[in-house]
């Protein structure tokens, strides 16, 4: 199996997101039988959509950069790992460049889809894909912090997608929480060999995932003070 991991984190190497995901492919390859590319998009070349439409009716962007080289391993994935912290209730902007870029994927036409929407369809067949959002936040819940991001994601792959989104992303960084943290990090491995598996997490592995890393209000407490120093 292809596994592309697309690390969108402006922390590059040192993401804590990307942490957890490679907690999440230690389960997932557990017998080292799988095909594992790691992109890193804030090292790599990627010019802005320009929005001129050329790929569209080409299949080729007008730019010769790294994404040439993206778009090729991106559609031979099998399933596709989108690691990267929330930045202002959406994705940082680099992982957003590279989402735009992926338009020579698609057509030009516009097709109707059976719920409604209007959308254009894909040139390359890509429906076996699978797609994981793996992602980290400063806040100490989800509720309304990852809405437009998960409505998004959900537009582009539908069914296709699974989420693992672990608030109080930054205790990974504090000492005096690594226990706690590393079973956390042991969760999403099991969480990885269930989806290699089965293709879901058990509800005992989701329970977990979605249980904080410390109470809420000792981390309101814990971060406002170390910004009040």
């Amino acid at each position: 199996m292809n596994i592309l991991v697309i690390n969108g984190s402006p922390k590059g190497e040192n993401s804590t997101t990307l942490k957890l995901t490679k907690a999440f492919l230690a389960g997932i390859d557990s017998d080292e039988s799988h095909l594992i590319d790691i992109i890193t998009v804030t090292t790599a070349h990627i010019e802005p959509c320009r929005g001129c439409f050329c790929c569209m009716a080409k299949g080729v962007c007008a730019f010769k950069d790294d994404m040439q080289a993206f778009l090729k391993k991106y559609l031979a994935a099998d399933v596709v790992i989108w690691s990267f912290p929330l930045y202002f209730y959406s994705m940082p902007s680099k992982i957003k460049t590279f989402l735009d870029r992926l338009l020579p994927i698609y057509l030009p036409y516009i097709v109707t889809t059976v719920d409604g929407r209007v959308e254009h369809p894909t040139r390359y067949d890509i429906e076996r894909q699978k797609h994981i959002l793996i992602s980290t936040c400063g806040f100490y819940n989800i509720q309304g912090n990852y809405d437009a991001l998960l409505k998004q994601v959900e537009i582009l792959f539908g069914k296709r997608f699974i989420s693992i989104l672990c608030p109080e992303g930054y205790l990974f960084d504090v000492h005096i929480m690594q226990k706690r943290t590393g079973r956390y990090l042991s969760y999403i491995q099991k969480a990885g060999e269930e989806y290699f598996t089965q293709g879901y997490f058990s509800e005992f592995t989701q329970t977990k995932l979605n249980e904080l890393l410390c109470p809420s209000d000792l981390f309101i407490e814990m971060t406002n003070s170390g910004w009040m120093k």
